[in-house]
C-alpha cells in the first residue's frame, strides 16, 4: 500500500519531471542514433546516469534553493522553474563552458562549438586546465554560503548542539565569513603551481565577491541590516527578488560546473551531456518546488542544517580538488549522508515532540 501511495506522489508532484526526462530519453535516441543503434541505446544509458549524477550531486542544492524560495511569491517560484530553468540548462551547462575555454584560448566562439561537437576529447582537455579556477570560485562562493549560515548567531534551532553554538557566537565578529574565507583561499594558493596562482587566487577572490553583491543588493531594496543574509532573502519587491534569483542561479552554476567536467567521463557528446544535466536540473527544481509546497523544511527541522554541513564539506573538496583529484562520487556521496543524517534526526525529534505532547 506504502508503494503505491509512494509511486502515486511521485507521478502526481514531479510529472513535469518524468515528462521532461522521457522527451530527453527520446531525444536522446535520436542524437547517437546518427551513428548506429548501438550508439543510440549507449546515449539513452549516458543520460539516465548523468540524471543521476546531477541529482545526487545537487540533492543538497534543492534543500538551499527551497530555504530562499519559500519565502518568495508564486510568480517567482514559476520564474524560478522557467527563466531560471533555461539559465541553469543552457547558460551553465552549455554555453558558459564554451565562454571560459573561448576566453582561455582565444578561439572565437563557433571555433570552441566545432571543437566541441568534432573534437571532445580537445574540448575536455581544454575545460580540465581550468578546472583550478572553476573550483576556487565555486568553492568561494560556497563556502560564504555555509559558513554565513552556521555564523548566525540568531538561529534558535541547533542539529550538533555545542558545535554549532559556538560557531554562530563567531557571527558577531563582524566579517568573519569572509575573512576565514579569503584565508583559506590563501593557503590553497600558496599549494598550487606558481603559473595557477593569480589566476586561481582572482577567481576565488570573484566568489567570494559575488556573494557579497549578491546579499547586499537584497538587503539595499529589502531594508535588511546585514549584507550576509544572502540565504534569508524574505524581503518583497522587485529588487530584492532580483537579487534572490541572481543567488539561486549562482548557487546553481556553482553546483553543477564541476559536474560539467565530470560528465565527459560518462559521455564524450555534449548533446547528451546537456540533455542528462538538463534532465537532472529539472529534477533537482522540482523537488525544490516540492520541499516548499509540502513546508517539508518545517516538519523536518534538521534539513537545513544537513543541507549547509554539506556545502561546507562540498566547498572544501571544491578548495581540496584544485590540488589533488576528487572523485566526483565522494562530493555526492558526502552530501547525501549528512542529508540522510539530518533528516533522520528531524525523524527522531519529530517522534519525541508528537510523544510528548
Amino acid at each position: 500500500m506504502r508503494v503505491i501511495q509512494f509511486l502515486s506522489v511521485m507521478f502526481r508532484e514531479f510529472w513535469g519531471a518524468w515528462l521532461i526526462t522521457f522527451s530527453a530519453l527520446v531525444a536522446a535516441y535520436f542524437v547517437g542514433g546518427r551513428f548506429n543503434e548501438m550508439a543510440a541505446w549507449s546515449a539513452v544509458l549516458a543520460v539516465l546516469i548523468l540524471v543521476v549524477f546531477e541529482v545526487s550531486i545537487s540533492f543538497d542544492n534543492a534543500v538551499v534553493n527551497a530555504i530562499v524560495l519559500k519565502r518568495q511569491s508564486p510568480a517567482f517560484r514559476v520564474a524560478f522553474l522557467t527563466i531560471g530553468y533555461l539559465i541553469a540548462v543552457v547558460g551553465v551547462r552549455l554555453v558558459l563552458p564554451f565562454v571560459i575555454v573561448a576566453f582561455a584560448t582565444g578561439m572565437e566562439f563557433a571555433q570552441v562549438y566545432h571543437m566541441a561537437v568534432y573534437n571532445p576529447d580537445e574540448y575536455s582537455h581544454q575545460l580540465h586546465l581550468h578546472h583550478v579556477e572553476v573550483m576556487l570560485f565555486g568553492g568561494s562562493f560556497l563556502l560564504m554560503v555555509a559558513l554565513t549560515w552556521l555564523f548566525d548567531h540568531e538561529r534558535e534551532i541547533h542539529w550538533l548542539g555545542g558545535l554549532e553554538r559556538r560557531l554562530a557566537q563567531l557571527g558577531r565578529l563582524s566579517m568573519m565569513a569572509v575573512g576565514i574565507t579569503l584565508l583559506l583561499l590563501l593557503l590553497v594558493i600558496f599549494a598550487l603551481p606558481v603559473e595557477k596562482r593569480y589566476v586561481g587566487l582572482l577567481a576565488g577572490v570573484m566568489g567570494t565577491v559575488i556573494y557579497v553583491f549578491v546579499g547586499s543588493l537584497s538587503d539595499a531594496f529589502g531594508g535588511g541590516n546585514d549584507y550576509s543574509e544572502a540565504t534569508q532573502m524574505v524581503k518583497k519587491g522587485f529588487s530584492a527578488s532580483l537579487g534572490a534569483f541572481m543567488y539561486l542561479e549562482v548557487l546553481d552554476a556553482s553546483f553543477s560546473f564541476d559536474g560539467v567536467i565530470g560528465a565527459f567521463a560518462i559521455s564524450k557528446d555534449i548533446f547528451v551531456i546537456m540533455l542528462g544535466l538538463g534532465v537532472g536540473a529539472q529534477w533537482v527544481r522540482s523537488l525544490t518546488v516540492f520541499l516548499v509546497e509540502r513546508d517539508t523544511l518545517s516538519e523536518y527541522r534538521y534539513l537545513e542544517h544537513g543541507a549547509h554541513w554539506a556545502i561546507l564539506a562540498l566547498a572544501s573538496l571544491m578548495f581540496l580538488s584544485s590540488i589533488v583529484e576528487v572523485p566526483e562520487v565522494v562530493t555526492g556521496l558526502i552530501g547525501l549522508i549528512l542529508i540522510a543524517l539530518s533528516f533522520w534526526s528531524s525523524l527522531i525529534a519529530r517522534r519525541r515532540d508528537l510523544a510528548s505532547r
